[in-house]
């Protein structure tokens, strides 16, 4: 969101921001842009501090003090001769300053570090917020299911101390695996992986034996294709796909599930589709919405997920330059996908 009284200015800034890949809202005087933020919550504002009548620090004030709006990055733009302005919007809690006049690379680079810096602030409040919660509750079946098998043990009970250290090692084997995908996360973020040619095949493989505790568990069958055509990528985040995607279907696809594995070439888009079904409940439209959302819940009919699997799918999908997604309807299974660049396409580029 701009915020800028003079219109040239104001549509050089959104001329530079939109050929950058951005949305932009942009706005002459700051009550507009107050009311539209408070009608939909903007990623970032950029705002000029001094204009005739309510000044970009009065925006500032409210916007600092709307419970919903007060997490929102704010950057000021001022002349040289504003310093103390600036000094103003810096105490009441902006978070970068632009001076005129800007190049186009600093007005780039600071929307980008503010939004890389709101993501990972986000990041971090969802963690505290969903996988502590996550993380407890396995730990207190571990630490009671011990304790009771303590007690059995004293009375001779042997019988009922194996089932419960039984019980003890699933929960501690569940815990171990939300700490990997904790730390696979955080790898994806940092990680630096070169995009090869990679037979989609081999993934698929690693994958499907991977799950095999879990096909057996819920008497799943799956159905892979005679062949995948090659994409783009890195294959082991590849197969963590294909291992995630696969394991929610067989939780998920009814009592013993029947999983579809497909692919489905786009040439237009330059990419192939592959994609998992089920035969499952599938997925009301307003679950859909918040499926990639990091570290969101998607319902009590998954509450054996951890809320952590499609925040992993979405962030590695991302990093390899591709699109994820789900089609499904209330009682006809759920279709869930992944794009990524075709192996010759990228090569003809």
């Amino acid at each position: 969101m701009v915020v800028e009284d003079n219109p040239g200015l104001r549509q050089l800034m959104v001329d530079i921001l939109s050929s950058s890949g951005f949305a932009v809202a942009a706005f002459e005087e700051p009550q507009s842009a107050l009311a539209a933020a408070r009608r939909k919550e903007p990623q970032l504002i950029i705002s000029d501090i001094e204009m005739p009548g309510q000044s970009g620090l009065d925006l500032l004030r409210e916007l600092r003090a709307d419970r919903s709006l007060r997490r929102v990055p704010v950057i000021v733009v001022s002349g040289f001769g504003s310093r103390a302005h600036v000094r103003t919007g810096m105490g009441l809690g902006a978070d970068d300053y632009i001076p005129k006049p800007f190049t186009r690379e600093e007005l780039v680079h600071s929307v980008q570090a503010r939004l890389e810096r709101r993501e990972l602030i986000d990041e971090l409040d969802s963690f505290s917020h969903t996988v502590a919660h996550d993380l407890r509750g396995p730990l207190a079946v571990l630490k009671g299911r011990l304790e009771l098998a303590t007690s059995l043990a004293k009375q001779g009970d042997h019988a009922r101390v194996a089932a419960n250290v039984e019980s003890a090692a699933k929960s501690a084997e569940r815990l171990a695996t939300i700490i990997d995908e904790l730390l696979l996360l955080a790898g994806v973020r940092k990680a630096s992986v070169a995009m090869v040619p990679v037979d989609m095949n081999a993934p698929l493989r690693d994958a499907l034996e991977n799950c095999e505790g879990v096909f057996r568990d819920r008497e799943a069958v799956v159905a892979p294709p005679p062949s995948l055509p090659p994409a783009f990528g890195h294959a082991p985040w590849i197969s963590h796909l294909w291992s995630n995607f696969l394991s929610n279907a067989a939780k998920y696809g009814g009592p013993a599930a029947r999983i579809s594995v497909g692919f489905l070439p786009r040439p237009e888009n330059r990419c192939v589709r592959y994609w998992v079904q089920d035969a499952g409940d599938g997925i009301s439209p307003e679950l859909q919405a918040s499926l990639f959302v990091p570290f969101s819940r998607i319902g009590s009919q998954r509450a054996d997920g951890h809320g952590l699997g499609l925040s992993i799918v979405q962030r590695i999908v991302s990093r390899l330059g591709g699109n994820v997604g789900v089609e499904s309807a209330p009682g006809q299974g759920a279709c869930f996908w992944f794009e990524l660049p075709a192996a010759e396409a990228k090569a003809a580029g």
